[in-house]
Parts: structure tokens; sequence; C-alpha cells
């Protein structure tokens, strides 16, 4: 044997013996490594901690009920996703997509809103350019809270003036304001995010019997809870402001269907001019379109509304208020009428915010003298309040908004 080669064996045993003599790794490495990928504890910027997360409005990283099941029954269903889990105040998150790179364009967006995130986790870098899926599950978190925000700001209320949690059923004394503390829901709001419409098909026709490809608000009628599913493979959705605003859409439609308990529909243009609303606030570049599966259908990449709505007015095709309480389905929603409703909620919020709360609040949570929900007679209801919060016909609403569009818009 050369001493080239009794060298490499005496290297090798030398090797083998260190290898047998060498440490076991700690049992809480050893344990760790048998957690599943989505464990609290892999969280690197609160690690699931109670003492970190509660001053950040945040109540876990699960489990928690979710859907028909329960966090641990969708993992189990959708085992090839990662689902991320986050609780907060009042939503409750399953966060399943990737990394995201920060582009150029949104670099200001999200550094700041990173940089609010920080304030509670130090170990968050607002500059950082790669956001890991556990940092996108605190950022989406945070948006969604922000929607709660604004809609509690739109609609003039305060948290306080919604049951409590356990609250006794309501007795007919003081102001119904439904069953529970989320906007008047007993449950939190839940938010699926997926990465493919495989998946979201998946959990829809195992959870609720749904045979939809596209973004599905629901009623989970057993916990009295109100959810939203989104997946990215539709629209433009793959972009993180295009998602931004779709979630806030979506939610939009949710919070105000819950707001004094979810009992019946309540017109539809306001409810799609409100979604309208809040998401352009967000960003004007990226739009959602209803239509009857509160679908993602993309009827205009166009970012300025303003000039198409005056043109509308200057033609006399814009759609009249009688005429929009005439829709009974979102698959007769046209361009026009998005333009319009979204057009009449900018004027209403911002000319007049204390009537456009009013009118919010005389259409929900209307009950009969038993205390029950009652939904009857509502566009006779609608035009009541709008005589009650606004002063005006539809006929005088309609000139008003033609007005005060023709004046505050701009465009040729």
């Amino acid at each position: 044997m050369s001493s080239r080669n009794a060298l490499a064996v005496r290297a090798a045993l030398l090797a083998a013996a260190l290898l047998l003599i060498a440490p076991a790794p700690p049992v809480a490495a050893q344990g760790k490594r048998n957690l599943p990928r989505n464990h609290p504890s892999s969280c690197p910027y609160c690690q699931g901690d109670p003492e970190l997360m509660r001053p950040a409005g945040l109540a876990s990283h699960g489990g928690f009920e979710f859907g028909t099941t329960d966090t641990t029954g969708v993992d189990r269903l959708l085992g090839v996703c990662d689902i991320k889990w986050i609780e907060t105040e009042h939503f409750e998150l399953g966060f399943a997509l990737g990394s995201h790179r920060v582009r150029q364009e949104e670099k200001k967006k999200i550094r700041a809103e990173l940089t609010e995130l920080a304030e509670h986790f130090p170990a968050i870098k607002p500059k950082t350019k790669i956001l890991d899926p556990w940092l996108r599950t605190h950022l989406y978190a945070m948006r969604l809270e922000k929607v709660w925000d604004r809609f509690l700001e739109l609609m003039q209320v305060t948290e306080d003036q919604f049951p409590a949690e356990d609250a006794p059923p309501w007795n007919l004394e003081g102001k119904y304001m439904g069953i529970g503390p989320y906007v008047g829901q007993d449950g939190k709001f839940e938010v699926l995010i997926l990465p493919s419409e495989a998946a979201s098909v998946l959990f829809l026709k195992d959870q609720f019997g749904l045979l939809i490809k596209r973004t599905q608000r629901w009623n989970v009628v057993d916990r009295d809870s109100l959810i939203l599913i989104i997946h990215t493979q539709q629209g433009t959705l793959k972009n993180d402001g295009a998602l931004h605003g779709h979630l806030a859409f979506n939610q939009t439609v949710n919070l105000l269907d819950g707001y004094k308990h979810y009992s019946y529909d309540t017109q539809i243009w306001i409810r799609e001019g409100l979604a309208h609303f809040v998401e352009r606030e967000i960003n004007p570049r990226f739009n959602t379109f209803d239509s009857s599966e509160g679908a993602v259908a993309e009827m205009t990449r166009k970012e300025n509304w303003e000039p198409e709505v005056l043109k509308l007015i200057r033609k006399g095709e814009a759609k009249r208020m009688a005429q929009l309480l005439t829709l009974k389905d979102y698959a007769e929603l046209e361009l026009e009428h998005h333009y319009t409703t979204w057009s009449m909620i900018d004027y209403l919020v911002r000319s007049n915010p204390d009537g456009f709360a009013c009118l919010n609040d005389r259409l929900h949570g209307i009950t009969d003298e038993k205390g029950y929900a009652d939904g009857s007679n509502l566009n006779e209801r609608h035009r009541d309040a709008f005589r009650e919060c606004l002063g005006m016909s539809y006929a005088e609403f309609d000139q008003a908004w033609a007005a005060w569009c023709l004046e505050n818009y701009s465009g040729q």
C-alpha cells in the first residue's frame, strides 16, 4: 500500500471515529426538526411567542377553527401548500404564497409597511429586498386590520358599539348591532390566500361543495363567520399590489355584509361601489370587478376613472340610482355600472360622510317587532333612508352627484 493510500485510510478511520463520539444534537433541536414547516415557533420574527405577539395585536400563529374544520384539517387537505396561519384581533388568515422580491415601484410602500411592523418585531428589516413567507403573512395580517380600521371609519362606529363576545341575546332594548363583536358577526372574519387554482377548487369543494375556480366569499353559517378564498392564478394577482387591492375589495364586501350581522343582502350598488372605493384608495392601478361568482373579471385596465365618469355624464349615459336598484345579481354589472357606483360612493364619502354612514346604518341590522332580522321591502327602506340621511330623492341625488363630478373630476 502506498503511503498516500495509507494516509487516506487513516483519515477515513479517524473521521468515522469522530462521528461515533460526536455529541448528539440537543433534544430541542431534534424536536424542532420534526415540527411541521408552519409551526408557530418557526416564525423568525415572533417565534409564536404570545409575549411578542400580543402587543402587536396578534393572538396566535394557529391553530384555530377555520372553514368547516380547523387549521389542522386544512393543512391535511392541502398538504402540498405550506400555509402560514396567523390570528389577529379581527381576522384569521391562512397565507400559502412563497417569497416575494420587492419591485422598484413598490419599494416605498412596502418599506413604510415594514417599518411599521418593525416597531413590534425588531427582527424585521424594512429595507429587505426579499419578503419571505412568514414576513408576507405578517404584512397581509396588518393590511387586513387596516381595511377593518377604514371600514369602521367610513361607518362612523367604534368596536364597543357591537355586542361583546358571549353577550346575551338581544332583548329588543336599545339599538340592534348584531350578535357579536366583529361588526355584528359572532366569529372572526377568515381569509385564505392560495398559490393555485387547483388548491382553491379543492378547498371550496371539500368545505362547501362549491365548484368555483375564482375568488369566493362565503358564509360559514355554523360558526357565524364570513370567509374569503383567493388564489393568485387569476388576473394580475401574482403582483403584490394587485393582490393587496383585490384582498381589500373583497374583504370590504364581507365587512359590509357582516355589518350588524349578515342576515340579508343589501343593494349591489353600494357593496360594489364601496369595494371599488376602498381598493382604489390603496392603488387605482389595479381594479377588481365582481361577476356572479365574486370573480376577478378584468373589465378595464384603465387607472383613471374620472374621465370615464365625465364621459357618461356628458353623454347622458350615466346609470341613475333608480336603475342601480334594479340590479339583482353581480352578473348584471357592466363597466358603466362599475364607474358609476365607485363615483357615487366617492361623492358621498367626500361630500357627505355623515350621510353615507347614516345610509349604511339604516340599511343594516333591520329587525321586526319580534327582534328577528327583516330584509323585506329593502328598496322601500332604501328610498326612506335617502330622504332621512341625504335629504334627497333619487332624481335630486342623480343631479347633485353629476354636478359634483363635473366640478371635482378632471378629464377631457
